[in-house]
């Protein structure tokens, strides 16, 4: 059982994920909360910890690398649950949001003891027009979340080839949110039918990925951008408004 102590001031560290939790106020169901985390998992067994494997996923066995993924997959969708929480607090749209913190770091207690649909959806609000395509559905759906609060016009699949037909039934979307590893479709193959349709020469795409990616450099994407899970929010959605903003003028 985890037990909070909500004292202003105090920190939940998780060490090895490298990510603690500040509370900075606590008031009736209002929490105000802290967050660092890092830009990449660290690396925390002595077994993975060569810097050269770090440069050369080729050097990494195949269930290291999925493994890898794996926990940069968890580690994004419990990155994603805070800082969703922590903008619905901002805006005032929690719903009890001292059960929603405890329950996200329970989940991230697990992770550290570990560690030693397809369907579409839009929002209504005016902003940039996005496509994520993710086949996580809570990371895919959490991440579209932050971005609608942000004010972006959202929507979402669940595969490649559910975005390929997204693409030729709706109006094309200004950025595009690109999962790599992902069943049938996966993230390379809609990349190149992206980039060789005329209809969608001005979509931007950013690689949103748990995978390293020195792994591509072999055939390398023609990404716009890339940022690795777990996905700093803040980062990416700085990365959105120059998209939406390209002459660096204010929204």
């Amino acid at each position: 059982m985890l037990v909070l102590s909500r004292r202003p001031g105090e920190k939940i560290l998780f060490p090895s994920l490298g990510v603690s939790v500040e509370v900075l106020r606590s008031r009736g169901t209002v929490v105000r909360l802290g967050i660092e985390a890092p830009r990449e998992i660290p690396v925390i067994r002595s077994e993975v910890s060569d810097a050269a494997a770090e440069a050369d996923p080729s050097l990494l066995s195949k269930s290291e690398r999925d493994r890898r993924h794996d926990l940069r997959n968890q580690l994004n969708v419990l990155t994603l649950k805070l800082e969703l929480l922590r903008r619905q607090l901002e805006v005032g749209q929690a719903d009890d949001p001292d059960q929603k913190l405890t329950e996200a770091l329970t989940d991230l207690t697990a992770l550290e003891d570990r560690i030693g649909d397809t369907s579409v959806s839009v929002t209504d609000k005016d902003g940039l027009r996005i496509l994520i395509v993710e086949d996580h559905a809570p990371e895919r759906e959490l991440l579209a979340s932050c971005l609608r609060l942000a004010g972006m016009n959202v929507a979402t699949v669940g595969d490649g080839a559910s975005a390929l037909d997204y693409l030729k039934t709706h109006e094309a979307p200004e950025l595009m949110l690109l999962d790599l590893r992902m069943p049938g479709v996966d993230g390379p193959t809609l990349l190149d039918a992206v980039r060789h349709d005329n209809r969608l020469h001005d979509l931007r795409v950013f690689a949103v990925s748990g995978s390293n990616r020195a792994e591509f450099d072999s055939s390398p994407l023609a990404v716009d951008g890339w940022f690795s899970k777990p996905v700093r929010i803040d980062a990416l959605l700085q990365a959105v408004k120059v998209e939406r903003n390209p002459s660096g003028t204010t929204a």
